[in-house]
């Protein structure tokens, strides 16, 4: 089952590795879980890091080094789709474009663009709801 990990998971999972976030995130690395990112949030990483978190840049590139031998990167399309309208923010529609794209299964996020849209494919779900599947 292929699960897209949304900008937020990594964030969180990279800068508390003992918290629930991280829990799912390493959750989503293993089977029956094929887990996905594409090229626009490792972009988007590099930039929230060195924006934010300019003193933990080398954390994240430590973390994303381990963490990309087990997430296939996966292409960002440039071409906009009809689906992307139903996300608010415009910064996330390729991120939604690019879990289309790679047929993912879920999309494992904390943002409430994605969360609160009626978009069902892929199936947009939250930690707590994540961490409670079998």
């Amino acid at each position: 089952m292929k699960i897209m990990i949304d900008t937020n998971i990594i964030v969180s999972a990279a800068l508390f590795p003992n918290g629930r976030v991280a829990q799912a995130f390493m959750k989503a690395l293993l089977p029956p879980y094929i887990p996905l990112v594409c090229d626009y949030i490792v972009d988007e990483l590099h930039r929230k890091f060195r924006e934010k978190f300019p003193e933990r840049v080398t954390e994240l590139e430590a973390f994303l080094f381990h963490a990309l031998t087990y997430i296939r990167v996966v292409p960002t399309p440039e071409e906009p789709i009809n689906a992307e309208t139903m996300i608010r923010d415009p910064k996330d529609r390729p991120i939604l474009r690019a879990a289309l794209n790679a047929h993912a299964d879920l999309f494992l996020t904390g943002d409430k663009d994605f969360l609160e849209s009626s978009i069902t494919d892929p199936r947009i779900i939250n930690v707590s709801t994540f961490l409670n599947m079998n």
